[in-house]
């Protein structure tokens, strides 16, 4: 997941939940966290994918701590 597929990601989920609680009726009677929760994970993984990866420093940090924690175990 990209900073900016994450951002959009929390922007999607708020707007999807606040305007989903206006609506009424019919699917619209589903409550909001779950629409929310769905477009919310489609816009993140859509931005990622048209982003691009993260930089390779990020990368980096992230393996070697993967790597502390298994030693871990």
């Amino acid at each position: 997941m990209s900073r900016v597929g994450a951002i959009t990601g929390v922007l999607v989920g708020g707007i999807t939940v606040v305007v989903w609680k206006q609506l009424s009726g019919g699917l619209f009677d589903i409550y909001e966290i779950v629409p929310g929760f769905i477009f919310a994970s489609v816009a993140i993984v859509a931005v990622t994918k048209l982003t691009g990866e993260a930089p390779k420093d990020i990368q980096t940090r992230f393996e070697e701590y993967e790597r502390k924690l298994e030693t871990l175990d």
